[in-house]
Parts: structure tokens; C-alpha cells; sequence
């Protein structure tokens, strides 16, 4: 499978666990009580989706810039990471 780079959001809950989503690739989230965790879970989810749709004959779906991804809401402070999956 090739690399695929797509960019992950991560966040804090109020309870302090972590949550993390993939906005290209739905379904692809993770919560963990570290950012680490949760980086390690939505790498495995991807790689995983990847290779399902890869095993189906479909394109992995395309990942937007950066600045087209959902801005932070509120208060809440929003990472973006980017994910290389390969």
C-alpha cells in the first residue's frame, strides 16, 4: 500500500481523556486517556480503512489542506496533526 497522509484532530475532554477523528476518513476516531494513545488508535483505524478500501477496488478518499479542515468550537482547543499512514 502506498503513503497516504491525512490530517487528524485531537482534543481535550473535560473528564481529561483524549479524543481524536479523522474528518477525511469517516469512523476513524479514538479516545484515550493520552494524546499518545489516541495517535497510536487513529493510525491503526486508518491503515485499517485504508486497506479495506483498498481490498474493495475503491480509492482511499482525498485529504483537504490544513486550512479546510473544521476550525476549533468554543473553548476547546483543537489539535491538527498529520497522520502519514503507510
Amino acid at each position: 500500500m502506498l503513503d497516504a497522509c491525512y490530517y487528524s484532530l485531537i482534543e481535550r475532554a473535560e473528564d481529561g481523556r483524549f479524543l481524536g477523528w479523522i474528518p477525511d476518513l469517516p469512523g476513524a476516531t479514538a479516545s484515550g486517556r493520552t494524546e499518545d494513545e489516541v495517535v497510536q488508535q487513529l493510525s491503526q483505524s486508518a491503515r485499517q480503512q485504508l486497506h479495506d478500501l483498498l481490498m474493495s477496488g475503491q480509492p482511499p478518499p482525498p485529504a483537504r489542506p490544513v486550512d479546510a479542515l473544521p476550525p476549533s468550537e468554543g473553548r476547546r482547543e483543537v489539535r491538527r496533526l498529520l497522520l502519514i499512514i503507510g
